[in-house]
C-alpha cells in the first residue's frame, strides 16, 4: 500500500507504432494509413475475396491513393517545420499513393483493352 508506481503515460519511451514513427506530424500518419490502405486493397486482388467484387476494391483504392498524395505532401511541408519529424513517413505516403495510381491505371487499361476486344470478337463471331 505504501509506494506503488503509478503508470500516467507521459513516458516518452512508451510510443509505439505510427504514433512514435511520426511523433506530431499527423498528416504524414494520415497519409501513410491511407497509402497503406490503398495498397491493402490492391493487395486482395492477390487472393479469392477481391475478385467477388473487384470494382468495388479498386474504388476504394483508388480513394485511398488519391487521398494518400495530399496528405503525404502536407506532411513533407510540416516536417520541414517540425525539423524532419514525419519526413519518412510523408514521403513513403506520397510514393506508395503514386504507384498505386499506376497500377490502378494500368490495370484500368488492360480492362478496357480487354473489353474492348472481347467485343469486337463477339460481334464479327
Amino acid at each position: 500500500m505504501g509506494g506503488a508506481d503509478v503508470d500516467t503515460g507521459t513516458d516518452a519511451d512508451a510510443d509505439t507504432g505510427l504514433r512514435g514513427l511520426t511523433g506530431r506530424n499527423r498528416a504524414a500518419r494520415i497519409g501513410l494509413f491511407l497509402a497503406l490502405g490503398s495498397l491493402g486493397f490492391l493487395g486482395n486482388f492477390a487472393g479469392p475475396i477481391a475478385w467477388l467484387n473487384p470494382v468495388l476494391f479498386a474504388l476504394l483504392a483508388l480513394l485511398c491513393a488519391l487521398l494518400a498524395i495530399p496528405f503525404g505532401h502536407a506532411g513533407r511541408f510540416r516536417a520541414r517545420r517540425l525539423g524532419g519529424e514525419g519526413r519518412g513517413a510523408a514521403l513513403a505516403a506520397v510514393l506508395i499513393g503514386w504507384l498505386c495510381l499506376l497500377v490502378l491505371l494500368l490495370a484500368g487499361a488492360a480492362a478496357l483493352l480487354l473489353g474492348l476486344s472481347l467485343g469486337a470478337l463477339l460481334e464479327h463471331g
